[in-house]
C-alpha cells in the first residue's frame, strides 16, 4: 500500500515538473510538435487507408437454399407449381 502511495506521488511530482518544463520552454515545443505534425499526419492517413482497403479474398461460397415442401426437397423454390 505505501508503495503504491509512493509511486503515485513520484508520478505527480513528474508530472508537475513536466508542466514546468513545457511553460518555461514553450517555443522548444512548439518547434517539436510543428515537427511531428506532419509524421504523425501521414502515420494517421497511412493507417486510415490500410483500415479501409478491403484485401482480395476468394469469395465465399454458399450453399443454396433448401426448402422442403410436401416432403420434397426444392432448391431456391418458394412454391412448388402443381400441374
Amino acid at each position: 500500500m505505501t508503495l503504491g502511495f509512493a509511486v503515485k506521488v513520484i508520478l505527480e511530482v513528474l508530472v508537475v515538473m513536466l508542466i514546468a518544463y513545457g511553460i518555461w520552454n514553450e517555443e522548444k515545443l512548439v518547434a517539436f510538435e510543428e515537427e511531428l505534425f506532419p509524421v504523425l499526419k501521414f502515420c494517421f492517413n497511412k493507417y486510415i487507408l490500410k483500415k479501409n482497403v478491403r484485401t482480395k479474398k476468394a469469395p465465399v461460397r454458399r450453399r443454396a437454399a433448401l426448402k422442403v415442401i410436401s416432403g420434397r426437397k426444392h432448391e431456391n423454390d418458394s412454391v412448388s407449381s402443381v400441374a
